[in-house]
């Protein structure tokens, strides 16, 4: 089954089809869930930047250098008198600056201030939102929502304040009534995932540590549900595309089983067959069209075939016939030696015109298979035309035709023997179907590095319809005419073959009524 071309072209289809769309989908669902939690990063990461921005230290206390505090910010602000700069500007003994803690201030809870509308986002939240800070020390600054799970982040110890560095070295005191240190700006927020929340986590000023986090069980089963639906949406249009590539598989097969259908029914007895060239299409078109010009070239040669089994039982069958009369008749009574005598020439001569007939059939089955024997060496073609023209002389002074031969010497290699069947086959149909007081000419000449042959004759001409077949075994354009002078009608076709396999050509041009000129064209050299 798998070894079908419509299997094979579905299993392909529907591999094809299942990664475009595993890939499709699975690229969509990405891209989806990227972008979802991109957002929610992005919410979450302006919400814990605003929360660590509202982190702020305690008040700090002013010492006006005799220990005493004064709170800053009150009425006397503008203007006491150790207010303007002066040396008791740099507050109490240790030398410090009314804006730097003490070591005991240092370690102050932090104050934490939420804007109303984080405030109004965090009150009742309906995506589980909930955010927790810790001061440098792991004490907690502010929650809301369920913290109780939420880890507090590991925090650098160089990310601290140096109050609350382990083993820090106190750093120098700052200059007199120079503005205080600008804090470092806080770090960017990293993100986790703890089960179904999303937390951003951010290390701000003062050492803080905040996280704010929501849940996105709700998301996970939108995508899970999206996941499902491209899961859905594949396997229908997967369905769908393996309908429609079997329908399309059908369609591209139906051609070749039309051919198959034609081809089957071509037999010994139905070779008229042909494939219907309107059921095909594209590629498989033009296949239909060559295997009917192939059909048509195998039903012509099996006519042939038929006509020449037909034609060559006739010629060997008259032979036969003969010698089978004539020496029925013999044995018949008594018979005297010369009547024996006459017999025996009857039968001698039927016997040589059939083993002509089977040499001619055997040189034409050798060529037919390419073993046709040639004995090349190299010849001149204008002695063979002489020769030719010398032997068949008689002939056409029998026949009231004359004959002569204008010949250039043409040396060329081939097989004298062969080439001699040739001229004199040529030469002695031209004297045959010539009329009385006639004439033939032979002629060699060389043209283009190749020896030409032509016989030329007066004759009665070929007809249009008959002249296609000239060179068809056993055909004759007046049989019955040419069997009663011994014709079989293969001097042509053996002639043919002869000239093809030196590497040549033969043809004629011919107008009835008027005369044929035949043409043999031979290669020079070897």
């Amino acid at each position: 089954m798998f070894r079908s071309i419509r299997w094979t072209l579905q299993l392909w289809h529907a591999g094809l089809l299942a990664v475009v769309l595993l890939a499709f989908g699975a690229m969509t669902f990405y891209e989806i869930r990227r972008s979802r939690f991109a957002q929610i990063d992005a919410e979450l990461e302006r919400t814990v930047q605003l929360i660590a921005a509202g982190v702020r230290p305690p008040r700090m206390m002013r010492f006006d250098g005799r220990g005493g505090p004064e709170r800053r910010g009150g009425p006397d602000d503008r203007g006491g008198p150790n207010d303007r700069g002066g040396p008791d500007d740099r507050g109490g003994p240790d030398g410090r600056r009314f804006d730097q803690p003490r070591p005991e201030m240092e370690r102050a809870p932090l104050q934490m201030r939420l804007s109303p509308a984080l405030a109004e986002r965090f009150e009742k939240p309906i995506d589980g939102a909930y955010f927790i800070v810790w001061d440098g020390e792991g004490r907690i600054v502010g929650s809301a929502g369920e913290v109780k799970d939420v880890q507090r982040p590991y925090i650098d110890p160089k990310d601290l304040p140096p109050p609350l560095r382990p083993n820090a070295e106190p750093g120098p005191p700052p200059e007199n009534n120079g503005p205080p240190p600008t804090p470092p700006a806080p770090q960017p927020p990293t993100f986790r995932q703890r089960d179904n929340f999303r937390e951003a986590v951010v290390i701000g000023n003062f050492g803080i540590a905040a996280v704010v986090g929501k849940s996105v069980a709700a998301d996970r089963d939108e995508l899970r549900r999206l996941g499902l639906q491209l899961i859905a949406t594949g396997a229908a249009v997967l369905a769908v595309g393996l309908m429609g590539g079997l329908v399309l598989a059908s369609r591209v097969i139906r051609p070749i089983k039309t051919i198959t259908k034609a081809a089957q029914s071509i037999s010994v007895k139905n070779l008229s067959a042909r494939i219907d060239v309107a059921d095909t299409e594209s590629e498989l078109g033009q296949l239909a069209e060559v295997l009917n010009t192939a059909f048509s070239r195998l039903d012509d040669a099996f006519r042939q075939q038929v006509r020449f089994t037909a034609d060559a039982s006739h010629e060997l069958r008259t032979p036969l016939a003969v010698m089978h009369t004539a020496t029925q008749l013999a044995l018949s009574r008594d018979r005297s030696p010369d009547e024996y005598k006459k017999t025996l020439q009857t039968c001698q001569r039927a016997s040589t015109r059939m083993k002509d007939l089977v040499d001619s059939l055997l040189l034409l089955a050798g060529a037919d298979a390419g073993r046709l024997t040639l004995e090349k060496k190299e010849i001149d073609l204008a002695d063979i035309a002489r020769d030719g023209v010398e032997l068949l002389t008689p002939l056409a002074e029998e026949k009231g035709v004359s004959i002569d031969v204008e010949a250039v010497p043409a040396r060329i290699s081939g097989d004298a023997t062969r080439l001699d069947q040739v001229v004199t086959n040529l030469v002695s149909n031209a004297i045959r179907y010539n009329k009385p007081g006639g004439s033939v000419r032979v002629t060699v000449t060389i043209e283009k590095a190749e020896a030409v042959l032509r016989v030329i004759d007066t004759g009665i001409g070929i007809p249009g319809d008959h002249q296609p077949h000239v060179f068809e075994r056993f055909y004759r354009v007046d049989a019955a005419r040419s069997r009663a002078e011994g014709g079989s009608g293969l001097g042509l076709a053996i002639g043919r073959s002869i000239v093809v396999a030196h590497g040549g050509v033969i043809m004629f041009e011919s107008e009835e009524g008027k005369g044929t000129t035949f043409i043999v064209r031979l290669p020079m050299g070897a």
